[in-house]
């Protein structure tokens, strides 16, 4: 399954080095144009995008994308129809706004969290509190209650 992926989750698994991660849940990464812009936004660049392979998506549909402006930033809404125009149905977000658009709109759609829970599926990562309590340290908010749900999952 191929994946188009937001700036947030591309940070935050790059501070925890488990930005590899992507690579081997997903066949296929794209980031779109204003993503990468985002990133290299901050100055100096805050994750080592040549750790991965990726594809830069250039997402054409303009009137589209300036629509849903608004409460969404333009990251998130070029992952969105950038993965509309490619067909790709899986969008990793870590807004709850922005993945609930991307469902209405007929998406898949995950965040940096529902990244480590596939790999911990699929045996990639063998303590999840831990990469969980990382996200943590580096000052990811996650609530008690969804910490609790991963841990009785596990």
């Amino acid at each position: 399954m191929d994946a188009v992926i937001n700036a947030s989750p591309l940070i935050l698994l790059g501070k925890i080095d488990r930005l590899y991660l992507l690579n081997k849940i997903f066949d296929k990464i794209y980031i779109p144009n204003a993503v990468l812009k985002e990133i290299r936004a901050v100055g100096k660049e805050p994750v080592k995008l040549s750790d991965i392979l990726f594809d830069v998506l250039e997402v054409t549909n303009r009137i589209a994308v300036n629509g849903l402006l608004g409460r969404l930033h333009m990251g998130e809404v070029e992952v969105m129809i950038g993965a509309i125009e490619k067909d790709i149905k899986m969008v990793v977000l870590d807004e709850n706004s922005a993945r609930n658009k991307a469902k209405q709109l007929g998406l898949e759609a995950t965040g940096t969290i529902g990244v480590l829970i596939k790999a911990k599926k699929l045996g990639l990562l063998s303590d999840i509190a831990a990469e969980i309590n990382n996200l943590k340290n580096i000052g990811m908010r996650i609530s008690y209650d969804l910490i609790e749900k991963i841990l009785k999952i596990f």
